[in-house]
């Protein structure tokens, strides 16, 4: 039984110089402290830090665990890093989130290639939750056909979603996408993936309330991502994957089957939660909140 997590979400712009970067995203739990004289838990954080890179770096997926006293952590790369790449940027994430969200227990921090999380509470495969999650969505939209543009990238991270769950090696569930379209947004690419230690149908729900949910309707937008630790969905006109495309749809009209079409399987019918970061307006490209359940307020700086 998924251990089904409830939270108040809430959404905010903060208007950023418009040379900001986007990555990186930290997202610092807000109900678990430590104590500023209690070095026992960044202790365990940084003994955590001498390993995990490795561990994560050095496995088929690209994904480790570890814990140290009260302390449990999760890391994965994206399925397209290599193990220099996905070791280097786990131990920046170590470097950085302490810093990021000092005191906080519960912290996560997302970068283009990886992403780190930790806790005073132990999250194991049978639970279901998006206490961490990271919405994110381009300010500019598809404005020729945005009508056909929603239904392509539908169609887009549909096929990915099936492709990650159902696909791709069992050690990976990790799975990247294209498809052409027309003058104004000539590609398209997509990427979907999931904490190995989800099974494939619980892989697939998970990207499933992500797109529907997660990323709402209607997809105007040239791009968004929503950044889980369990799963994650992303889609953008410009090129961002390093490794070969393994879903590619042809755009046309009434052609929108994946090549190669992925094995249709049911998935469970879970509902996640969300926490949501405050959120950020970055160079022309906006982060907001389309949660899963209610947005409370919204905030402007």
């Amino acid at each position: 039984m998924a251990v089904l997590l409830v939270a108040i979400i809430v959404a905010c712009f903060l208007v950023v110089a418009p040379g900001a970067s986007g990555y990186p995203f930290q997202v610092c739990g807000t109900t678990r402290n430590f104590a500023a004289s209690d070095a026992t838990y960044l202790a365990s954080i940084n003994s955590m830090a001498a390993t995990l890179p490795r561990n994560a770096s050095t496995s088929p997926g690209l994904y480790a665990t570890a814990q140290a006293g009260q302390v449990w952590a999760l890391a994965l790369c994206r399925g397209d890093a290599n193990a220099t790449t996905c070791s280097s940027c786990l131990a920046q994430g170590f470097q950085d989130l302490p810093s990021a969200c000092p005191y906080n227990k519960e912290a996560t921090m997302y970068y283009d290639h990886c992403f780190l999380h930790y806790s005073n509470v132990s999250l194991s495969a049978s639970d279901y939750a998006f206490s961490s999650a990271y919405p994110f969505f381009f300010s500019a939209n598809a404005t020729a056909e945005p009508g056909r543009f929603e239904r392509v990238v539908s169609a887009l991270l549909n096929a990915t979603a099936d492709y990650a769950a159902y696909n791709s090696s069992k050690t990976t569930l990790y799975a990247s996408g294209a498809v052409a379209f027309d003058q104004e947004i000539p590609e398209v690419y997509s990427w979907a993936q999931c904490t190995p230690d989800l099974t494939r149908a619980r892989c697939r729900d998970c990207l499933a309330l992500t797109i529907q949910q997660g990323l709402g309707t209607p997809l105007y937008s040239v791009g968004a991502r929503i950044l889980g630790i369990r799963c994650s969905i992303r889609y953008e006109n410009k090129p961002f994957l390093g490794g070969p495309v393994m879903v590619r749809l042809s755009a046309g009209p009434g052609a929108l089957a994946p090549t190669p079409a992925p094995s249709p399987v049911p998935a469970l019918a879970l509902v996640p939660s969300v926490v949501t970061p405050v959120a950020a307006v970055v160079g022309g490209e906006s982060s907001f909140s389309r949660n899963l359940f209610t947005i409370t307020h919204f905030c402007f700086w």
